[in-house]
Protein backbone atom coordinates (compact mmCIF):
# COMPACT_ATOMS: atom_id res chain seq x y z
CA UNK A 1 0.00 0.00 0.00
CA UNK A 2 1.55 3.31 -1.04
CA UNK A 3 0.86 6.78 0.30
CA UNK A 4 -1.85 7.50 -2.27
CA UNK A 5 -3.76 4.36 -1.29
CA UNK A 6 -3.52 5.28 2.38
CA UNK A 7 -4.81 8.75 1.65
CA UNK A 8 -7.71 7.32 -0.37
CA UNK A 9 -8.64 5.14 2.59
CA UNK A 10 -8.70 8.26 4.71
CA UNK A 11 -10.97 9.97 2.22
CA UNK A 12 -13.42 7.05 2.43
CA UNK A 13 -13.73 7.57 6.15
CA UNK A 14 -14.22 11.28 5.53
CA UNK A 15 -17.94 11.08 6.16
CA UNK A 16 -17.32 9.74 9.66
CA UNK A 17 -14.88 12.56 10.32
CA UNK A 18 -17.42 15.12 9.05
CA UNK A 19 -19.88 13.90 11.63
CA UNK A 20 -17.31 14.14 14.41
CA UNK A 21 -15.95 17.52 13.41
CA UNK A 22 -17.73 19.67 10.82
CA UNK A 23 -14.88 22.19 10.91
CA UNK A 24 -12.45 19.49 9.65
CA UNK A 25 -13.91 19.79 6.13
CA UNK A 26 -13.30 23.51 6.11
CA UNK A 27 -9.73 23.22 7.42
CA UNK A 28 -8.67 20.43 5.03
CA UNK A 29 -10.21 21.82 1.84
CA UNK A 30 -6.88 23.18 0.58
CA UNK A 31 -5.15 19.86 1.36
CA UNK A 32 -7.73 18.06 -0.79
CA UNK A 33 -7.11 20.46 -3.67
CA UNK A 34 -3.37 19.93 -3.38
CA UNK A 35 -3.89 16.17 -3.39
CA UNK A 36 -5.93 16.41 -6.59
CA UNK A 37 -3.21 18.43 -8.29
CA UNK A 38 -0.29 16.40 -6.90
CA UNK A 39 -0.24 14.21 -10.01
CA UNK A 40 1.01 17.19 -12.03
CA UNK A 41 4.86 17.38 -11.76
CA UNK A 42 4.84 21.12 -12.55
CA UNK A 43 2.51 21.76 -9.62
CA UNK A 44 4.71 19.70 -7.27
CA UNK A 45 7.80 21.61 -8.39
CA UNK A 46 6.04 24.94 -7.78
CA UNK A 47 4.96 23.74 -4.36
CA UNK A 48 8.53 22.78 -3.50
CA UNK A 49 9.78 26.13 -4.81
CA UNK A 50 7.31 27.97 -2.53
CA UNK A 51 8.42 25.81 0.36
CA UNK A 52 12.07 26.68 -0.33
CA UNK A 53 11.18 30.39 -0.42
CA UNK A 54 9.40 30.13 2.92
CA UNK A 55 12.38 28.33 4.40
CA UNK A 56 14.73 31.03 3.12
CA UNK A 57 12.55 33.78 4.63
CA UNK A 58 12.39 31.93 7.95
CA UNK A 59 16.17 31.48 7.99
CA UNK A 60 16.62 35.21 7.32
CA UNK A 61 14.36 36.11 10.27
CA UNK A 62 16.20 33.66 12.53
CA UNK A 63 19.53 35.11 11.44
CA UNK A 64 18.36 38.64 12.30
CA UNK A 65 17.18 37.47 15.71
CA UNK A 66 20.52 35.75 16.30
CA UNK A 67 22.43 38.91 15.31
CA UNK A 68 20.37 41.02 17.73
CA UNK A 69 21.00 38.49 20.49
CA UNK A 70 24.75 38.54 19.81
CA UNK A 71 24.79 42.36 19.93
CA UNK A 72 22.92 42.38 23.24
CA UNK A 73 25.27 39.80 24.76
CA UNK A 74 28.35 41.72 23.57
CA UNK A 75 26.93 44.92 25.04
CA UNK A 76 26.25 43.22 28.38
CA UNK A 77 29.74 41.72 28.49
CA UNK A 78 31.57 44.92 27.59
CA UNK A 79 29.51 47.38 29.63
CA UNK A 80 28.66 45.02 32.44
CA UNK A 81 25.30 44.46 33.94
CA UNK A 82 23.21 47.51 34.68
CA UNK A 83 23.24 48.52 38.29
CA UNK A 84 20.42 47.06 40.26
CA UNK A 85 19.12 49.54 42.74
CA UNK A 86 18.61 47.95 46.09
CA UNK A 87 15.34 48.86 47.61
CA UNK A 88 15.48 49.73 51.24
CA UNK A 89 12.72 48.17 53.20
CA UNK A 90 11.81 49.17 56.68
CA UNK A 91 10.21 46.76 59.07
CA UNK A 92 8.10 48.75 61.41
CA UNK A 93 7.67 47.16 64.76
CA UNK A 94 4.35 46.93 66.50
CA UNK A 95 3.91 49.32 69.44
CA UNK A 96 4.31 46.50 71.96
CA UNK A 97 7.51 45.31 70.28
CA UNK A 98 8.88 48.86 70.16
CA UNK A 99 8.23 49.25 73.90
CA UNK A 100 10.04 45.97 74.56
CA UNK A 101 13.01 47.06 72.43
CA UNK A 102 13.15 50.38 74.30
CA UNK A 103 13.07 48.52 77.62
CA UNK A 104 15.88 46.18 76.53
CA UNK A 105 17.95 49.16 75.36
CA UNK A 106 17.38 50.94 78.65
CA UNK A 107 18.24 47.96 80.90
CA UNK A 108 20.76 46.21 78.56
CA UNK A 109 19.07 42.86 79.33
CA UNK A 110 15.56 41.83 80.35
CA UNK A 111 13.63 38.74 81.36
CA UNK A 112 10.07 37.82 80.46
CA UNK A 113 8.87 38.70 83.96
CA UNK A 114 10.38 42.21 83.67
CA UNK A 115 8.60 42.70 80.33
CA UNK A 116 5.37 41.38 81.87
CA UNK A 117 5.58 43.89 84.72
CA UNK A 118 6.65 46.84 82.53
CA UNK A 119 3.95 46.32 79.88
CA UNK A 120 1.34 45.13 82.38
CA UNK A 121 0.68 41.79 80.71
CA UNK A 122 -1.63 39.48 82.66
CA UNK A 123 0.55 36.42 82.11
CA UNK A 124 4.18 35.56 81.62
CA UNK A 125 3.40 33.63 78.43
CA UNK A 126 2.53 36.78 76.43
CA UNK A 127 5.83 38.43 77.37
CA UNK A 128 7.80 35.27 76.52
CA UNK A 129 6.13 34.96 73.14
CA UNK A 130 6.88 38.59 72.27
CA UNK A 131 10.52 38.23 73.31
CA UNK A 132 10.90 34.98 71.34
CA UNK A 133 9.32 36.62 68.29
CA UNK A 134 11.83 39.46 68.45
CA UNK A 135 14.61 36.90 68.89
CA UNK A 136 13.50 34.90 65.83
CA UNK A 137 13.24 38.07 63.74
CA UNK A 138 16.84 38.89 64.64
CA UNK A 139 16.28 41.95 66.83
CA UNK A 140 17.38 40.30 70.07
CA UNK A 141 19.77 37.63 71.21
CA UNK A 142 19.21 35.49 74.25
CA UNK A 143 21.18 33.68 76.91
CA UNK A 144 19.92 31.29 79.53
CA UNK A 145 21.00 31.63 83.11
CA UNK A 146 19.47 28.81 85.14
CA UNK A 147 15.72 29.01 84.64
CA UNK A 148 15.87 32.66 83.57
CA UNK A 149 16.32 33.64 79.96
CA UNK A 150 17.94 37.04 79.37
CA UNK A 151 17.31 38.96 76.17
CA UNK A 152 19.87 41.46 74.79
CA UNK A 153 19.95 43.88 71.90
CA UNK A 154 21.64 42.20 68.94
CA UNK A 155 24.62 44.19 67.73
Amino acid sequence: MNNHDAFRELLKSREAVKKLSPKFEELTMDVNEIFQQSKDPFFVSMLLFKLAQEREATNKILSEINDKYDKMMLELKTKGLPEVREETSFNLLADQDKKIMDLVSEKNAVTASEVKDALKYKGLNAASQRLNKLFKEGYLKKAQSGKKVLYFIKQ
